[in-house]
């Protein structure tokens, strides 16, 4: 990874996310600080894209870099049934899926530059650079935000991306075992699990798993032959007792 291409600075936090075009499953960012001493034990434990490291490497992975540095990692992730609501409201206002996105990034940039002393953020692009910019707006005269395509190439964002993936991969895990379904990765060949899991649990249940905006949910309920109705996702405004899992 040549860093130097991105930045020169000696510290950073870099944030990337998992789960944003995975139907089932959460969406998470992650966010990871680094100097140079923490950027070369990275480099040690073999941090790179997560892309090129398969799920059982990326999960011990992920575990070495939270108990080897733990207050320079933190994460913040947004279930499926808080997504769906979520979503919602920010549509209901005229935005859209990277507004939310962005939201979580803020959260986790604020959070790690509240506990370290730290003025350089690169982000991983996923929008046009002010959706983010405005939800950092009272940090803007105290950081260097930096948000470019490809980030991971980056020690901290490929550090960020691993954790992010993981917490993903714990999840989605869980929600298999919870509901006896293998629930699969990304949103191609998923529809066949999401007829098979509104026959077994009702369609009402696919909010708790899925994210509903998808196109893939009007395929799964056409081909389905339950006949209960998912009715529409309440705003969050209007919703009770739906907390977002946070990182640490």
């Amino acid at each position: 990874m040549k860093t130097f291409e991105l930045h020169n600075w000696n510290v950073w936090v870099g944030t990337d996310e998992a789960g944003k075009g995975d139907y089932f499953g959460s969406l998470v960012v992650a966010g990871m600080y680094v100097n140079p001493e923490i950027s070369e034990r990275l480099r040690a434990l073999g941090v790179r894209d997560g892309k090129q490291i398969p799920d059982t490497e990326l999960r011990k992975l992920a575990q070495e870099i939270r108990m080897s540095f733990g207050r320079y990692v933190t994460w913040a992730e947004t279930t499926p049934l808080h997504y769906n609501t979520r979503y919602t409201s920010f549509t209901a206002k005229g935005q859209n899926l990277n507004h939310l996105l962005a939201s979580l990034h803020a959260e986790v940039i604020k959070r790690l530059l509240n506990r370290l002393d730290c003025r350089h953020v690169l982000v991983d692009r996923f929008a046009k650079p002010d959706v983010l910019e405005s939800q950092l707006r009272s940090l803007k005269s105290k950081i260097a935000l930096v948000q470019v395509p490809k980030a991971e190439r980056d020690i901290a964002v490929a550090a960020a991306s691993l954790i992010a993936r993981d917490v993903f991969l714990k999840r989605i895990s869980e929600l298999s075992e919870q509901y006896g379904i293998q629930l699969p990765k990304g949103a191609t060949h998923v529809i066949d699990t999401g007829v098979q899991f509104v026959e077994q649990h009702g369609s009402e249940a696919l909010r708790h798993v899925a994210k509903l905006h998808f196109r893939t949910t009007a395929d799964i309920l056409h081909q389905s032959t339950a006949r209960d109705f998912l009715p529409p996702t309440k705003p969050l405004e209007e919703s009770k007792s739906l907390p977002k899992v946070l990182g640490s």
